[in-house]
């Protein structure tokens, strides 16, 4: 007996599954400053054991909703499962993602149905994948099909046959049952944290300092291997769970950890269990006993960490602004004015960088690249002349002093660097990562000098992908950028800016239109923010810096009309942000 049937697949409200909203520990009181997504509340799906009678589509519907709840090892799930009760995996399975099927409609198709089994199939459109290590890649990928393997175990009661490799959860699904969050490395030179976004099943809220310092202990995800390290000796792990003692975590590790550093251990831990709101301060023990930092401190808040954040480097300048006026002279804004720099009132650039100290800058006049003091104390000097019919990019400042430049040709991208006290820039070996026929059309260093940010395209659509530094054997020029996207919803994306160590500023456009326009991007795969306001003209360029104003470069789009530089009005929600238009001038930049 063969059935075809297709049923829009509606997991939001299965018949017979019970939903229950439940709360974690309510959010600590930080003057209102501090909300953690930990904190919002979340709705727990019950699912239903499957029934005898159910049809295998049924049993598939009941099996998905199964697979979104992590109770008890996912106990329900294995209800589902031929032979549930041995399925125990050793690490949690990888998370594909597709769309909800209000969006989508995806759908769910009985494909046969003979001699006591059944094969049922799921199609909807693939947003990405959440690895076994927590880590989000987008893999945009329409009519993406899962297929179920079913047998009737006894007469009318159907049930999955073999194990499952993947879970398969919808974006709704993984909004409620997921929450991002940050396990913090070292960059190699020990100076600066470096954050691992993850994607962590939310379960016992009061587990969740243990499972974070758990996680922290172990591997970073694939793409940050090599490139960050851990000041945990091999082999420390966490004894019993994470205390609780008021708003301090008392953290007991193993003896293993007496060999490591107790300053930069503890700034691991800090910042890492410093994003739950329930959690101020902390004391960190060896084998039970405590132990102080080096300054003599057994108590200590993330404060005393702050130096080694991620946007540390960001603090050195007071991250000024800055863009190249009407004449093309790099310029400092003061106000709504442009004030040229007074050392380089000689030069004129079609777009500039400053780096993190403030003290030099970059510039591309034409098609070559010069750098300088912006103190006037040097001269500016040549670093890079591009190949005949190549574009230089604008480049980007690293917190060791590294300048990062892309050349364009034809269909194919090469990445230069110029290293400090170096009279030219070097070509570094072109990016395995990289495609036949793709284009990085802008690069970006994060302000730790481990991850990159950049726009890669082929030239049909351009994605927005993260990466990490790290050299190759030494001398070799080598650099492993190891891209992944993360993420697939914004379209037409033009540029793009780190506005902090978790998010990107970028400007594209979403879902119909096609309007070019601000959004905030989180890089753990997060939902896409839109930035509200309205301005004249095209945007063209973005920048961005810690707790400062958004600055795009508009083009008005009409003849004999100079560009302009729009500047944010901080607002505590970035949907209902204004713009000051009224500055003349084009390309702004942060320093980096």
């Amino acid at each position: 007996m063969k059935r075809l049937i297709a049923a829009v697949l509606a997991v939001s409200c299965l018949s017979g599954c019970a939903s229950m909203p439940t709360g974690g520990w309510g959010p600590a009181k930080d003057n209102g400053e501090r909300t953690e997504t930990f904190d919002e509340p979340y709705v727990r799906v019950v699912p239903t054991q499957p029934q005898d009678g159910w049809p295998p589509d049924k049993v598939v519907l009941g099996y998905l909703v199964a697979m979104a709840n992590f109770d008890n090892d996912h106990e329900s799930m294995r209800a589902y499962l031929a032979e549930g009760g041995s399925w125990k995996p050793d690490v949690r399975p990888p998370v594909t993602v597709l769309d909800d099927p209000e969006a989508s409609s995806p759908t769910l198709i009985p494909v046969s149905e003979e001699d006591k089994e059944a094969t049922v199939r799921l199609y909807g459109d693939r947003l990405g994948q959440i690895s076994s290590s927590g880590q989000y890649e987008a893999l945009n990928l329409p009519e993406h099909e899962v297929t179920f393997f079913l047998k009737e175990v006894a007469p009318g009661r159907w049930r999955i046959v073999g194990q499952p490799n993947e879970l398969v959860l919808f974006r709704s699904d993984v909004d409620r049952v997921f929450r991002t969050t940050n396990l913090y490395y070292f960059a190699p030179d020990r100076q600066s944290l470096v954050p691992d976004p993850v994607f962590l099943p939310l379960l016992n809220r009061s587990d969740l300092p243990s499972q974070l310092v758990k996680s922290l202990l172990s591997k970073t995800t694939p793409w940050l291997d090599g490139a960050v390290v851990s000041s945990f000796p091999e082999g420390t792990q966490l004894l019993g769970k994470v205390r609780l003692e008021e708003d301090s975590a008392v953290v007991n590790l193993s003896r293993e950890a007496a060999a490591g550093d107790v300053d930069q251990m503890s700034a691991q831990l800090m910042w890492t269990l410093g994003q739950l709101t329930e959690i101020r301060t902390m004391r960190l023990q060896i084998d039970g006993r405590t132990r102080r930092t080096s300054d003599g401190i057994v108590v200590q808040d993330k404060g005393r960490w702050e130096d080694r954040g991620p946007d540390a480097p960001s603090r050195v300048t007071g991250e000024s602004q800055y863009l190249l006026a009407e004449s093309g002279r790099l310029a400092l804004l003061q106000g709504n004015m442009a004030v040229p720099v007074p050392s380089l009132r000689d030069h004129t650039f079609r777009d500039a960088a400053v780096s993190l100290n403030g003290q030099q800058f970059a510039g591309i006049s034409g098609q070559t690249l010069y750098v300088g003091d912006l103190s006037g104390g040097g001269q500016v000097r040549q670093v890079l002349k591009a190949e005949k019919g190549a574009t230089l990019l604008r480049p980007s400042w690293d917190r060791s002093g590294n300048l990062w430049i892309v050349q364009n040709k034809g269909r194919s991208s090469t990445v230069w660097m110029l290293a400090p006290g170096q009279a030219r820039a070097l070509r570094l070996a072109s990016p395995p990562e990289l495609r036949g026929g793709q284009q990085i059309k802008a690069l970006r260093v994060a302000r730790d000098g481990v991850r990159v940010a950049a726009l890669i395209g082929d030239g049909s659509q351009t994605e927005i992908q993260i990466g990490r530094i790290m050299p190759g054997a030494s001398g070799s020029g080598a650099y492993s950028l190891g891209f992944h996207s993360i993420n697939a919803e914004l379209g037409s994306v033009v540029d793009l800016a780190w506005r902090d160590a978790d998010t990107l500023a970028v400007l594209g456009t979403a879902g119909a239109s096609t309007s070019i326009l601000p959004y905030l991007v989180p890089i753990s795969g997060g939902a896409v923010q839109a930035i509200g306001g309205s301005f004249e003209g095209t945007p063209v360029s973005i920048t961005a810096a810690p707790g400062k104003e958004i600055m795009l470069g508009i083009d008005p789009g009409k003849q004999n009309q100079a560009p302009t530089t729009c500047l944010q009005s901080l607002n505590e929600d970035p949907r209902f942000s204004t713009w000051d238009c009224g500055i003349a001038g084009s390309s702004p930049t942060y320093p980096g």
